[in-house]
């Protein structure tokens, strides 16, 4: 049972690192463009939207709970 365990174990390991991507290359010259550091093309309105949401519906449960728990008392 531990050998097979083992063996799936490390199976994972390496097939993660099979997944690895190499790095990008260097840009031309420093300095030669107008890019914003870091991309700046990362979309981050549905990111903020989903965690305003995820936010909205945990704060939606919890008054819930203790609405429906202050009964108890």
């Amino acid at each position: 049972m531990k050998k097979k365990l083992f063996a799936l174990v490390a199976l994972l390991f390496v097939s993660t690192l099979l997944l690895a991507q190499a790095p990008p290359t260097p840009p031309g010259s420093p300095g030669g463009g107008n890019t914003p550091v870091g991309g700046g093309a990362a979309p981050l309105a549905g990111g903020i939207a989903f965690l305003v949401g995820l936010a909205a519906g945990y704060g939606t449960s919890r008054w819930l709970y203790f609405k429906n728990h202050e009964q108890c008392k």
